[in-house]
């Protein structure tokens, strides 16, 4: 009878003990829910949603293209924009609706100065990587349209560095630059954007504990707002267009640890349809989609060169819907186009954001107006030129992201901008190829294949420089073409050479210091059957790895290599490129 007793004492205390525990759960979860996101009036505006920046199995996503599509399909989304890791040499698939919803294929291409989204693009003829301004140069070449991607992020090998690249477009929505900026501070690295290190603690706690139940709202809760990349965006948009938008950079896993190639080091969240529900992307397209591929892509592309798109955090209220329009005396023009200079603009602007949402109309980096919650508003701008856009901001957010982002209106006056003057002409040359090897030699890795030889021509003569590089995966792979002067470069600041190959690639062209730790920068540029006079400048050259100083240090310069490597040329490949009328100047 006593053990009975005993026995029911102790089932009653950890019953008690159960129930407390169950409701410090419920209390845990309660107060770290973020708020409900708000159901608004679908009001049609003309767009169709989606997304750009998904991940699938291809790269270091965890589902397949099909189960992408599915998602956005549930999700509500018309289209999405594959963007799968790679270097662009793979065919893209050719547009599809799977599920019903359009899909694209992109890609996005590492760099050594941040990531780079390219869509529309045909297949590389060669591997495209290295340095920034050649990636971008090699997408616009090609015909894509390149987007930087996640540019504020903490993570250095992500974030964008270089922003006077004329970049084609720029993610200002990213949620995975939000979750990690919380996370390094978490981790007790300094931050100028996020809170200290116990209060992000405690941010990506509650966002843990509250995403199982409201997913959406909570990965749309650790969204930044003000970022460095909105004002580097602004800056470019003064001068000409380039079209802000957002990318949901979706994985269906996050890596806390490694670089993505072991899935059994992620956690398989936020899913793809969380995320698909969190943001979207709004396009107005030259008309409805048709149920042909082909055709609504190429609409839907142009929408997205044009900048005829506005993102919104469905996170915080959805569905949203919004117009955005200027009128002067030159006619009528909508987001992302561009109005001729003539007289006082009248900007109008329209959305179902709630009145205790606050819309504030910018001109460049300047507010022109704020604090708006009316429906509907108009404004006049005086005559001259501007770059309007629209941001529209839900209450009670102080660490979240924008609820709705615009597009610019740019108001230009109708005469072209002064080109960039050109710098003068070499007024001292010292050639260095008289139509023999003389002073010339070649070097290559110990498994590849390189020779050089002169090759006669009726109007003087060429160096002929063919190549082998080893098969296998990549390992250092290299040939190259070496000139070593018996001076120092530092009496010039430029080389010109006329060169071809006989395919489209690039070849990187490198000054090398006569150092024991033979230190290199270089310059790449791009390649194809015709002669191309190319001058490249010696500060414009960045360093090959670690060297003992950023610009070439030209006193110590004794040779000029033209160099093929895995940087921009598959293992295995095998060419010939040609060299003639080789000067330096300056």
């Amino acid at each position: 009878m006593l053990l009975r007793r005993i026995a029911a004492t102790r089932s009653r205390k950890l019953l008690i003990a159960a129930a407390a525990l169950a409701a410090a759960a419920a209390v845990l979860v309660l107060v770290s829910l973020p708020p409900r996101r708000l159901a608004l009036p679908a009001v049609p505006d003309g767009t169709v949603a989606g997304i750009l920046h998904v991940h699938t199995n291809r790269s270091d996503g965890l589902g397949t293209t099909d189960d992408v599509a599915a998602a956005a399909a549930r999700a509500g989304l018309k289209f999405v924009v594959f963007t799968d890791h790679g270097d662009a040499t793979r065919t893209p698939d050719p547009p599809t609706y799977r599920s019903g919803v359009l899909c694209l294929d992109g890609v996005e291409i590492s760099t050594s100065g941040g990531h780079y989204v390219a869509i529309g693009m045909p297949a590389s003829p060669y591997p495209l990587a290295g340095e920034a301004r050649d990636v971008v140069d090699d997408v616009r070449r090609l015909g894509g349209f390149g987007i930087v991607a996640h540019p504020d992020s903490p993570k250095r090998e992500l974030r964008w560095r270089d922003w006077s690249l004329p970049v084609d477009g720029v993610e200002l929505l990213n949620p995975d630059t939000g979750w990690r900026v919380w996370a390094q501070e978490a981790a007790g690295k300094s931050s100028a954007d996020a809170p200290d290190r116990w209060r992000a603690r405690g941010r990506l706690t509650a966002a843990l504990v509250a995403y199982p139940f409201r997913s959406p709202e909570t990965i749309a809760s650790l969204m930044l707002l003000g970022t460095a990349a909105v004002e580097h965006w602004a800056e470019l948009a003064a001068g000409r267009r380039v079209v802000a938008i957002a990318g949901i950079d979706a994985h269906a896993r996050i890596d806390w640890q490694g670089d993505g190639a072991d899935p059994s080091r992620a956690l398989a969240l936020p899913g793809y349809e969380p995320s698909f529900e969190t943001l979207s992307v709004h396009i107005t397209p030259d008309g409805p989609f048709t149920g042909s591929a082909q055709a609504d892509a190429a609409g839907l592309l142009r929408a997205i060169r044009n900048g005829h798109l506005y993102a919104a955090v469905d996170g915080f209220a959805t569905p949203p819907s919004f117009e955005f329009s200027a009128t002067n005396d030159r006619g009528t023009v909508h987001e992302g186009d561009v109005l001729t200079t003539g007289g006082p603009v009248t900007l109008r602007v329209r959305s179902n954001a709630p009145p205790s949402f606050t819309a504030t109309v910018w001109n460049g980096a300047t507010v022109m107006s704020a604090d708006h919650h009316e429906p509907a508003f108009t404004l006049t701008a005086p005559a001259g030129p501007g770059v309007y856009r629209v941001e529209i901001r839900a209450p009670g957010k102080a660490h979240a992201a924008s609820w709705l982002r615009s597009n610019p209106i740019y108001v230009r006056p109708p005469e072209e901008p002064p080109p960039t003057p050109a710098r003068p002409a070499a007024a001292n040359v010292q050639p260095i190829f008289s139509g023999d090897v003389a002073g010339w030699r070649v070097e290559h890795d110990a498994a590849s294949l390189a020779d050089v030889e002169a090759a006669p021509k009726e109007n003087g003569g060429d160096l002929r420089f063919r190549y082998g590089l080893a098969g296998g995966a990549k390992g250092g792979q290299v040939a190259a073409l070496a000139f070593d002067a018996p001076y120092a470069f530092d009496t010039y600041d430029r080389l010109t050479v006329t060169m071809r190959a006989d395919r489209p690639m690039r070849v990187s062209i490198q000054l090398r210091a006569a150092t024991a730790s033979q230190d290199r920068w270089q310059r790449s540029v791009y390649l194809d059957a015709t002669d191309r006079q190319q001058t490249v400048f010696f500060d414009d050259f960045t360093p090959v790895g670690a060297t003992y100083s950023v610009a070439p240090d030209l006193a110590r310069i004794r040779s000029v290599l033209f160099v093929v490597d895995v940087t921009n040329t598959k293992p295995g490949a095998s060419g010939r490129i040609w060299v003639r009328d080789a000067l330096l100047g300056r």
